[in-house]
This record gives structure tokens, C-alpha cells and sequence, in this order.
């Protein structure tokens, strides 16, 4: 926009009375007086302006933008998130080669692998056995043990975390791949991501006998599994699963004509209750009978048992215990 210019009528040599020339000297100093009130209530006016915008300007208190509809302004950082820890496994296996000599293992994921042990002193002291660099051992599925130096196990290892059966005969200083062992020892298949889970047996899957699988014990001939409220065995005969209903249960394991299990909740036993089912097969008619209580065991811990030449062991969280009468009595290894 072009400021305005003002415009003066005087022009020289040729003079003419002017406004001021025509007012009176009065009308002249009312004149002056207006003016003069007009300027200073003016630079006060615009005094006032200025002072208010600096207080509004200082006082207010800074709002936050709102946002409308959940959706973060565009400079708003976004919450870090944390990922849920995959749960640990808690499986645990255990197998007697004597009276003295055990081997024993945990479960392992294919990020961390399993541990392997053994022991030649009734489970006082135990040696790690090099799994992890004989055959890159990530997950065991079953152990069992032969004798005092040979061991055969189904597990996944490598870095593709592939299921396959291993040996040893060195206890533990050598192993062979022996891919047979997968048609003869029964095992449990991973937790898939929907939370189910199999029994293989002679190489083929075969349902579990309900969701969650607490144990699972075989040999040559029998296969027992442990649920949250049921006992059941295998029948081969006619491809199901023969139940009775028993609840608890943190440890089975197979005994000729009998077996041998550990459940909390048995009445008289503040710990792990040791139980029996006599018999070569479970029937619905079978029924268990109290043999012993495990008084300092960790209700809240995962659970293995073991026997041989007259010797049972329990693993119950960091403690071994072992019973030298069937199973009646029971003190923790080292004590």
C-alpha cells in the first residue's frame, strides 16, 4: 500500500493567508490544547495496549494441545513397549544307571539349550556333560539310561533345532545320531503356540489324554502320563487311553508291576505325597496307595523321578531327595 504524502499550498513569490492566518489567536490556542489532549490520550491508550499483551503474554498458562479420537500429535513419541518373556520351560528328566550312578537333565527351549548331567555318587556331586559341543544338544524330550556309562536321549538340536535320537556308551564323552530311538522311546512333542501337545509312541503321534500334560514315564511296554486331575496309561490293544481320576501329580515313574508317583494335596503330607498304583496295566478299577511322604519338597517346583537296584531318587526344584525302603522314607542327597 503507498503511504499518503500530505501536500503543502504554499508556492514562493506568490504568497496566500494560510488556515493559520485566518484563525484568531484564541481559536489558535483551543486549536493547539485539542490536539495536544488527543496525542497524549492517544500514547497513553496505546501504553495500556502494550502492557496488557506483556502481563497475558507472561501469566498465561501454557495448555496442552488436545487430541481427539486417541491419535497422538504428530510430535508426541510413542510409549516404549515391552515384549512378554517367553515362558521357561519346566520339564525335567531323570534316569538311574545303578545305585550311584544318575543322569539327569532339564527340558531347554531351542534359544536355550538344555543342560545334561551326571553323577557317580548317588547324586552328592554331578559333572556337566558337553552336549552343546558333541551335537549342538538344544531341547530334551526323554532320557533314559542303560547302565552306568550308556545313555540314549530324544532331543532337538542344531541350528534348525531338528528332533533327533542320540547314544552314548562313554558316559557322555562320545555320541552317536540313532535315529531308531525315535520309534522306541515314547516321548512328548513341544508345546505348539495354541498350547497343544502329542505322545509319540513307536514313532507315531497319538493325542494326549487331555491339555496339559504334567509327567510322562515308559518303558518297552507301558506308557503313563500325569494331567491336572487324571492318571492314564496307553492301551495298545485297543488304541485309547485307560483314566482314573487323581489330581496333583509332579513326578511318575514306571517300577516293575507297579507305579510309582509323587502328588501334593495327599492328606497327612504337608509336601509331595509318595504313591502306588500295584499292577502291570491301570484298569478303572485301579486305585492308589500311599507309600511315603516327601515333607520339605517345594509344592511349587517341577518334579522327577527314579529307581534302580533298590535306590529311588525325587528332584524337586534344587534339591535331590532319595528313599533306600520303597519309597517310605525320604532325606535330601548331602545332608
Amino acid at each position: 500500500m503507498t503511504p499518503r504524502q500530505s501536500r503543502s499550498t504554499y508556492r514562493a513569490g506568490d504568497p496566500k493567508e494560510s488556515f493559520w492566518d485566518r484563525l484568531g489567536s484564541k481559536r489558535r490556542t483551543l486549536a493547539i490544547i485539542g490536539l495536544t489532549l488527543f496525542l497524549v490520550a492517544d500514547v497513553i491508550l496505546v501504553g495500556l495496549a502494550l502492557t496488557a499483551n506483556g502481563r497475558s503474554s507472561d501469566d498465561a498458562t501454557q495448555r496442552p494441545i488436545p487430541t481427539f479420537g486417541g491419535t497422538p500429535s504428530a510430535s508426541a513419541s510413542p510409549e516404549p513397549t515391552e515384549e512378554p518373556a517367553a515362558a521357561e520351560p519346566t520339564d525335567r528328566f531323570i534316569a538311574a544307571g545303578s545305585a550311584t550312578v544318575i543322569w539327569r537333565a532339564t527340558q531347554g527351549t531351542c534359544e536355550a539349550p538344555a543342560v545334561v548331567e551326571r553323577s557317580e555318587d548317588a547324586g552328592v556331586t554331578w559333572a556337566v556333560i558337553p552336549t552343546a559341543q558333541a551335537f549342538d544338544l538344544r531341547v530334551v524330550s526323554a532320557l533314559t539310561a542303560t547302565s552306568e556309562d550308556e545313555v540314549q536321549l530324544v532331543g532337538s538340536a542344531g541350528a534348525d533345532c531338528a528332533v533327533g535320537g542320540y547314544s552314548s556308551t562313554d558316559a557322555g564323552d562320545t555320541w552317536t545320531s540313532t535315529p531308531e530311538l525315535l520309534s522306541t522311546v515314547a516321548y512328548q512333542t513341544p508345546v505348539s503356540p495354541d498350547g497343544s501337545t502329542t505322545i509319540v509312541m513307536a514313532g507315531q503321534s497319538v493325542a494326549a489324554p487331555c491339555p496339559v500334560i504334567e509327567a510322562l514315564a515308559a518303558d518297552e511296554t507301558r506308557t503313563v502320563t500325569a494331567c491336572s486331575a487324571v492318571l492314564a496309561e496307553w492301551d495298545a490293544s485297543n488304541g485309547s487311553w485307560t483314566v482314573i481320576p487323581f489330581a496333583g501329580i509332579h513326578a511318575v515313574e514306571l517300577q516293575p508291576e507297579q507305579i510309582l508317583f509323587a502328588a501334593r494335596g495327599v492328606t497327612g503330607c504337608t509336601g509331595l505325597g509318595v504313591l502306588r498304583v500295584p499292577g502291570t496295566t491301570l484298569t478303572p478299577a485301579s486305585a492308589p496307595e500311599s507309600v511315603g511322604c516327601v515333607a520339605e519338597a517345594d509344592l511349587t517346583a517341577p518334579a522327577a523321578l527314579t529307581s534302580a537296584e533298590g535306590v529311588s531318587w525325587l528332584w524337586v526344584g534344587d534339591t535331590l531327595f532319595s528313599s533306600t525302603d520303597d519309597g517310605a522314607s525320604w532325606a535330601s542327597v548331602g545332608s
